[in-house]
């Protein structure tokens, strides 16, 4: 009964060949500070058959990252961190972690996305405001997609960890399990290097049992190599 988690040597749980379903391009503008093409290259110099790529709120660097991939021999996963709008009082929005499945799911994707950018821009001299998308148009467009729970700062279910709010956890949890089913929906574990990232794993390993889904985790990569970290 305890969740699985898709890492190498986490925690002291079994290893499997690590893949890295988190990544951000430099086309998540300033926020990823490497190429598509340096990504895929860093993944096969790693001896990573698999790579993900989940810009934010994009898939701009998506076929960009393909044909790298195929030069490589790296398989790609085409996905994105996608921002959705939380329904319930008092809260804001929160990161959902979304990748394709298959040909249904990227078409879902893509208009998920053209939804979180529509009306982002009412008047054309102004800056653009952040894109989000609706938790119901995200139910309604799951076919295809593996959901994983987002990422440590911003994820769907670390706002409520923060709050100590159990309940509120299990109830957007058990909504997303029930909208992409137990097969597709995965806690996202992440280890930053933070203060209570072990308090804060425990916590969501534990949320994930007793919703009778998977652990995943994950890097939240946004470079290939240390020397691009400062920029």
């Amino acid at each position: 009964g305890r969740p699985l988690v898709l890492a190498a040597g986490l925690g002291g749980l079994p290893t499997v060949s690590y893949v890295e379903l988190h990544c951000h391009s430099a086309y998540s503008f300033l926020d990823g500070a490497s190429t598509p093409a340096e990504l895929a290259a860093a993944a096969a110099g790693h001896g990573q058959g698999t790579l993900a790529i989940t810009d934010h709120d994009g898939l701009w660097g998506a076929m960009e990252f393909a044909h790298a991939c195929k030069g490589l021999g790296v398989r790609p996963i085409t996905g994105a961190e996608v921002t959705v709008e939380d329904p319930r009082p008092g809260r804001d929005r929160f990161h959902l972690t979304l990748l394709v499945e298959d040909a249904t799911g990227y078409r879902n994707l893509c208009r998920l996305i053209t939804e979180a950018h529509r009306d982002t821009r009412p008047r054309p001299d102004r800056e653009p405001l952040p894109p989000s998308v609706p938790l119901a148009e995200l139910e309604r467009r799951a076919e295809g997609l593996v959901c994983l729970s987002g990422c440590a700062r911003e994820g769907a279910l670390v706002g409520d960890w923060g709050r100590d709010d159990r309940s509120g956890a299990a109830e957007l949890g058990g909504r997303l399990a029930s909208c992409f089913g137990r097969e597709r929906f995965r806690v996202e574990l992440q280890r930053p290097l933070w203060r209570r990232d072990r308090a804060r794993n425990r916590w969501l390993a534990g949320l994930a049992e007793r919703l009778g889904v998977s652990c995943v985790a994950t890097g939240d990569v946004h470079a290939h190599a240390q020397g691009r970290v400062r920029l």
